[in-house]
C-alpha cells in the first residue's frame, strides 16, 4: 500500500520590514562667538555686554593678550612727551578745577628726567596721588581688566586709556570721546588705535 503524500508545509511568512524610526532634526548650534538667548526671554545685560566686547574686538580696540605697561610718550611737535600727565590733568579739569601747562609739566617731571622719555600711566597716577596736581591729589586709582569689562561708568573724571596709534599714547575717555592734548576726539578718528590698558581714578 502506498503511504498518502504528506501535506505541503505552509510557506513561511516573510517578516514585515521594520519602519525606520523618524530622525529628529539636529538642534542648530549658535553661531561662533554668540550665546543663544533663552527662548521667550529678553537679552540680559550680560549678553549685551558680551556683544559690546565682541564689537570692540572687531574694531581692534581690545588686545588679544594683556601687553606689558608701556611708557606713554606722544608729544605734539617738539614738545615734552607728557601725554600721561596731560590725560591725568584732563580728568581733574572735568571736575571744574583749573590745571595749567606748568602743573602738567611739574607732574611729568615727577616721573621722568628727560623731555623725550615718556612715563607709565601707573607711575603718573602714583605721583599725582603723592604730590598732587594743581594742589589736588588723586585719592584712589586702579587698573581696569579689559578682558572682563570695558567700564561704561566713567563717573565725573573719565577713564585713562593707554593706546597704541601705533605709537604709545595716553588719553582720557569721558564717555563721549577721547581727550588728547586739550581736544576732544571721536575714537573713530583713530581707526588703528588699540587700547592696551585702562585706569579709573578719583580725586580727593
Amino acid at each position: 500500500m502506498k503511504k498518502p503524500a504528506a501535506a505541503p508545509k505552509p510557506a513561511a511568512k516573510k517578516a514585515a520590514p521594520k519602519k525606520a524610526a523618524a530622525k529628529k532634526p539636529a538642534a542648530k548650534k549658535p553661531a561662533a562667538g554668540k550665546k543663544a538667548a533663552p527662548a521667550g526671554k529678553a537679552v540680559t545685560a550680560h549678553q549685551a555686554h558680551l556683544a559690546h566686547l565682541a564689537h570692540l574686538q572687531h574694531l581692534g580696540l581690545l588686545p588679544k593678550t594683556a601687553p606689558k605697561p608701556a611708557k606713554r610718550m606722544l608729544a605734539l611737535g617738539g614738545g615734552v612727551a607728557c601725554c600721561a600727565a596731560e590725560a591725568v590733568a584732563a580728568s581733574l579739569r572735568l571736575t571744574g578745577r583749573p590745571v595749567s601747562d606748568a602743573d602738567v609739566l611739574a607732574l611729568y617731571r615727577r616721573t621722568a628726567d628727560d623731555p623725550d622719555t615718556g612715563a607709565l600711566i601707573e607711575a603718573t597716577l602714583e605721583a599725582a596721588a603723592r604730590y598732587g596736581v594743581a594742589s589736588y591729589a588723586v585719592a584712589d586709582f586702579r587698573p581696569v581688566d579689559l578682558a572682563e569689562t570695558y567700564v561704561s561708568d566713567r563717573s565725573q573724571v573719565g577713564l585713562l586709556l593707554g593706546l597704541t596709534l601705533p605709537g604709545p599714547h595716553a588719553v582720557l575717555d569721558d564717555g563721549s570721546g577721547w581727550w588728547s592734548w586739550g581736544e576732544l576726539y571721536d575714537p573713530a578718528c583713530w581707526p588703528d588705535a588699540v587700547i592696551e590698558e585702562a585706569w579709573t581714578l578719583t580725586w580727593g
